[in-house]
């Protein structure tokens, strides 16, 4: 399944959106690009939708993921060795964990999360 078909879904203007995890600017504003904090709306937009690559912090240690065309990694601190797999965005966000807990539970405890 193409990222495409299961993350982005497009708005009558022409804009991607998340079809999962839309953005709601009536409730957040758009500070946030719609989202209710920064960690979301990289997570939800900037990695799941426009496929940035992933960097963040949590308790200390440095997580990054890779964006490929059919999939999204974790991986090294070069971005070259891939130790798990994901097929899009919102999988990883759901399934991946950190010391037992889902990384979709713990978003707003991440620290420097930025797009690479």
């Amino acid at each position: 399944m193409k990222r495409e078909d299961n993350v982005v879904g497009y708005d009558l203007a022409g804009y991607p959106y998340n079809k999962k995890y839309q953005p709601d600017e009536d409730k957040f504003g758009d500070r946030y690009g719609g989202y209710a904090s920064w960690n979301k709306w990289i997570l939800f937009y900037d990695f799941a939708v426009q496929g940035y690559d992933l960097y963040f912090r949590y308790k200390g240690r440095e997580f990054h993921f890779v964006t490929g065309k059919d999939h999204v990694a974790l991986c090294d601190d070069h971005y070259t060795e891939e130790y798990q797999c994901f097929p899009d965005g919102n999988t990883m966000i759901e399934q991946f964990e950190i010391d037992g807990k889902k990384l979709i539970d713990i978003i707003d405890e991440l620290e420097d999360v930025e797009p690479v």
